[in-house]
């Protein structure tokens, strides 16, 4: 069965959340996802600020600090798939972007031009 809470683990001064639940908190708050790792994270001074959103979002969570559980909320089951799923499409169009990006990086001054013009102008 699914877990629908999303897990905080405390690791010293920072907070560090994995697999599904740090594309969630990347997608809601803005903490950068690193994809080798599978995680975000976040300072402690930002914690409140986290479960201020998860709580307005409604979406369960659990703190820990090494094996202890310190905090918890309970939200509505749902509403983690919800965001989850939202956050997935978000991180998707953002690795397009990244490749777009590269893409771009390797054209030079005469092809950028005509790719903003084209861009400006609607004239895809």
């Amino acid at each position: 069965m699914k877990n629908y809470s999303l897990t905080l683990y405390k690791t010293g001064k920072f907070y560090n959340v994995y697999n599904d639940d740090g594309i969630i908190i990347h997608y809601l708050l803005g903490y950068k996802y690193l994809e080798y790792k599978k995680s975000a994270g976040f300072p402690e001074s930002a914690l409140n600020k986290v479960k201020g959103v998860l709580e307005s979002k409604k979406i369960s969570y659990e703190i820990y600090d090494k094996l202890t559980k310190i905090s918890e909320y309970k939200g509505i089951n749902k509403n983690y798939n919800i965001i989850l799923k939202k956050a997935l499409e978000n991180l998707e169009i953002e690795k397009r972007i990244i490749r777009l990006k590269d893409k771009i990086d390797e054209y030079d001054t005469k092809e950028l031009e005509k790719l903003l013009e084209v861009i400006e102008n609607g004239n895809f």
